[in-house]
This record gives C-alpha cells, structure tokens and sequence, in this order.
C-alpha cells in the first residue's frame, strides 16, 4: 500500500505567513519526517516525524513531546538546515519508505531532501551532519512537555486473510475500504484515543467488522499544522 502518508532577515516575514487561522502555524520552519512506502496490509509503517520545529520555537519529537526552543537555537537550526539543503538532494527511486527533511526560507517552496530509509542510509556528508544534530535535538525534545492533543491521525487497512486473533471493531460506523487515513480532532479523537490502542510493534492489532471481514487499524496524534 502506498502510503504518500530561514534566515534571520526572513523570520519576521515568515512568522506572518506560517500563522493560520486561530494562531496556529500551519506549516513548520523545519520538518524531518518518514513517510511510509508499500508495505503489506496490517504491518504499517505508520512513523511521526523524529522532529517538527516551528518559528515560534516550539518543537515536537515523534509526535509524543514539546519543547520550547530559544529563538537562538531555532536560529541555528534554520541555518544550519538551509546551508545542507543549498543543493536539491533526491535518491527515492521505489516505494521504500524515505527520510524526508524541509525547510523553509520564507513564503516560496522549502529547500528539500529525499533519502531511502534502507537498514544503512548513505546520508550526503552535509546531510549527515544535520541528521546528527537532529537526533540530539530529538532526544531533548522527549524529555520535554508529554503531548497529548485531541487530535489523532487513524490509519486502517482491510485485511484479506483470515487472522489468528481479532477483536470487534468498536464503533458503529464501519471503516473506510482498503487503506485509509483519518484525521480526527476534538470528541471523535478522543473516542478513539479510549477506544483503540496504538501500535506498539509494527503489526497493528487487527477488528472483525461485521461477520467476515477484518480490518487492522492504528493511530498517532496530529501534530499543529497536519
């Protein structure tokens, strides 16, 4: 299933363009995620991104924790970011899953990177070091704020062999056909925050739904600007 899951002289400019409605930025100043490629029904590749950061400061790790960044800090990142993107970097060539990072320099389209997340990733060496930094910027992150919005991104795919173990679907409405993905804010997230439990290894739990058919299913929470 294919799953197509800033420099300081921009900042103030871009902090106006990354603010939706409400006050919630509806894009980040810097994205590191891995989007899914094919993958067999049941068994997701279904990952938040490592690290979100937005202009305000704030970053998010693996969708799970906040952190407030000084503006020093998210300063360097940006730089740092623009400097290892400065050449348009693209070795997806399948329906692997990849590491895809952006950033953003202003309003226009965001310098990018594509790389295959294979067992070993031949990271550019500019690239690596960047990922390098992102990691310990990750981990500070975990160690901050839990996030827990009422927001969830559900994923369900149908099954097409019988199972070894179901339980019942829990809702009265019926799944969306093949694969599927979801986004859920306020008391439907919160339903299916009670109601299903998240993946914790790469099979997702699997549902009867109805008689004879079944359907695997998982979620994450949504980050601010998905």
């Amino acid at each position: 299933m294919d799953r197509r899951t800033f420099l300081s002289t921009a900042a103030g400019a871009f902090s106006l363009l990354a603010i939706g409605a409400g006050g919630v930025p509806s894009r980040p100043m810097f994205e590191w995620s891995r989007p899914g490629g094919f993958f067999n029904p049941g068994v997701g590749v279904f990952e938040p991104p490592p690290l979100v950061v937005f202009d305000d400061g704030t970053a998010y790790a693996d969708a799970a924790a906040s952190l407030r960044l000084p503006h020093a800090e998210v300063r360097a990142l940006r730089i740092h970011a623009l400097d290892a993107l400065r050449t348009p970097i693209d070795t997806v060539k399948d329906d692997r899953p990849f590491h895809d990072v952006r950033v953003w320099a202003g309003a226009g389209k965001p310098l990018r990177a594509r790389v295959g997340a294979g067992p070993v990733v031949a990271f550019p060496p500019a690239l690596h070091e960047l990922h390098d930094r992102v990691q310990r910027l990750r981990r500070r992150v975990l160690d901050g704020e839990i996030f827990r919005p009422p927001a969830v991104l559900l994923a369900t795919v149908k099954i097409n062999y019988l199972p070894d173990f179901s339980d019942i679907w829990p809702f009265d409405a019926p799944p969306v056909e093949g694969y599927a993905e979801q986004r859920l804010r306020g008391s439907s997230a919160l339903e299916v925050q009670q109601r299903l439990p998240r993946a914790t290894e790469t099979v997702w739990p699997i549902y009867r739904v109805g008689a004879a058919s079944y359907v695997a299913a998982t979620w994450r929470y949504l980050l601010p600007h998905e």
